[in-house]
């Protein structure tokens, strides 16, 4: 996760950056990727920025919400 930056957009449909969700889970208490949804709106139109499971389009994301819940919640 050391590549991308705090303004790298995970979330493209939302225009959701990583140092918004990062701040969604540090300062703000998200611990689901239904916390984020709620506090940023990341992941609350087509999905594919969940999961690699969620994400169908073509090419693949490069980022997932999964991914930096993991890091930073642990």
């Amino acid at each position: 996760m050391a590549e991308f930056s705090f303004s790298y957009e995970v979330c493209s449909c939302r225009k959701v950056t990583l140092g918004e969700i990062v701040h969604a889970i540090r300062e703000q208490g998200a611990k689901t990727i239904e916390d984020i949804e709620e506090l940023t709106e990341a992941g609350s139109s087509c999905g594919y920025c969940k999961s690699q499971e969620d994400d169908f389009g073509d090419p693949k994301m490069q980022l997932y919400l999964d991914q930096i819940l993991e890091k930073f919640t642990k």
